[in-house]
């Protein structure tokens, strides 16, 4: 007699795929084979964007607090976040505003930014075919 317990069943993945290879292969498949709007794409856009509990006001307001304070590196990463929820939520002035900001205090550090500035639309697009065909529900945030 089973009561299953024990032993997950094995799910039906090809030998080296796993749920975030399959999600990256389709971002990658969305960029059209263009290696740096790939690469700044999965650097920037949320895989998963469930997991964001804090909403877009409140990052920013610490963004501007931290920015206000001198803290340079946590100002961008608040402005990275919300760079980040824009895509989510296909907001292009979002996008231009927030990661234009993060990329101020970066100092040319990070080319993902320059890459998302430069083909912003054609960066909100990509995301927003992404989100609807992994998350249905994006679409309506």
């Amino acid at each position: 007699m089973k009561l299953g317990f024990g032993k997950a069943k094995q799910r039906d993945l090809s030998p080296g795929a796993t749920p975030e290879t399959l999600l990256t292969n389709r971002l990658r498949d969305l960029c059209g084979g263009d290696v740096d709007l790939f690469y700044s794409m999965s650097r920037l856009m949320f895989l998963d964007p469930k997991k964001i509990m804090i909403p877009l006001d409140r990052v920013l307001s610490e963004a501007q607090e931290f920015e206000a304070q001198g803290n340079k590196v946590r100002a961008e990463v608040g402005y990275r976040i919300a760079g980040g929820i824009s895509l989510y939520r296909g907001d292009l002035d979002g996008v231009n505003k927030y990661f234009s900001k993060a990329a101020s205090f970066a100092n040319e550090s990070h080319s993902e930014y320059k890459t998302i500035l430069k083909r912003s639309s054609e960066a909100v697009a990509v995301a927003r075919k992404y989100y609807e065909e992994f998350n249905p529900v994006a679409t309506q945030a």
